[in-house]
């Protein structure tokens, strides 16, 4: 059954039952998973498709959805975009490494050099930057890795790595102030710079601990930074608190910790973490 026939299916199940229905039983009804229904509700909502989730009752179908949805038509088969990623095991790369494991689809990778073919003239005219990570999907070129996290959860909306269009305010913001603010001030505290305060209003960065002390708010007493759900956001800010725990430009606090206990042994990311090890070992 193809994905398209399957969102089709969901669609006619929640219109035609009374009232709302939890997931499990709507799971059951389609023959499918759990995990497959929450990917599937998030594929819907991508599509502007909003099925509503009526709290401590389940899900319903607005009325004024029509069936079936034009998004939801038959797409004229063609062959998947080739999907390339370009990095180094000692990079920025290990965060989008994470997010391709955890979307499951087929990709190539080429390794790079620093010095040498990470600035040659075939790589700088893909990024002349001379850095990675860079991804190429088709004829579609994206650098940095915080860019590449949610260009990679919008054009794979089925692995549902990106909220709903309507609920991705803490989603866009946690996933930039970890590619702004948080990168920024431990950059700067690593090197031993400390911006007076009319630097920082300069900078635009703030101050070191003031911005962990509003991460360590935005996380407290949560597993996710946006919602309730695991998305791309959680493997780029997971990444940073991880790393920079485990090298010291991070302090342990009790807030990072336990959000960190929580997304460290996700299979997607311990098979990045195997990865690096064996690349490491094959460099000894």
């Amino acid at each position: 059954m193809s994905r398209t026939t399957r969102l089709q299916d969901l669609i006619r199940v929640l219109r035609h039952h009374t009232g709302p229905i939890g997931g499990p039983e709507l799971a059951e009804r389609l023959g499918i998973t759990l995990r497959t229904l929450y990917q599937d509700i998030a594929a819907l909502r991508a599509v502007g498709v909003e099925v509503v989730n009526a709290p401590g009752q389940g899900y319903v179908l607005p009325p004024e959805v029509v069936l079936p949805p034009a998004a939801l038509a038959e797409p004229v088969p063609r062959e998947p975009a080739e999907l390339t990623f370009y990095t180094n095991p000692l990079s920025r790369g290990g965060i989008v490494h994470w997010m391709l494991e955890e979307l499951g689809v087929p990709y190539r990778t080429v390794l790079l050099e620093y010095g040498t073919t990470m600035k040659s003239a075939e790589y700088l005219a893909l990024n002349p930057m001379g850095k990675v990570p860079a991804i190429r999907h088709g004829n579609v070129v994206v650098t940095e890795a915080a860019a590449i996290c949610a260009y990679l959860a919008d054009a794979f909306p089925e692995a549902g790595l990106a909220p709903p269009p309507a609920a991705r305010g803490d989603y866009y913001r946690w996933l930039f102030f970890a590619a702004g603010p948080l990168e920024s001030v431990i950059s700067l505290n690593t090197l031993g710079v400390q911006p007076t305060a009319e630097q920082q209003r300069q900078i635009g960065c703030g101050d070191y601990w003031a911005v962990l002390d509003a991460l360590a708010g935005a996380l407290d007493g949560r597993s996710h930074i946006a919602g309730t759900a695991f998305s791309a956001a959680d493997v780029y800010v997971g990444s940073h608190l991880g790393w920079g725990m485990h090298f010291g430009t991070i302090p342990r606090r009790p807030e990072f910790e336990a959000y960190w206990a929580a997304l460290k042994d996700r299979p997607a990311r311990l098979r990045c973490e195997a990865y690096v090890e064996r690349a490491l070992s094959l460099q000894a």
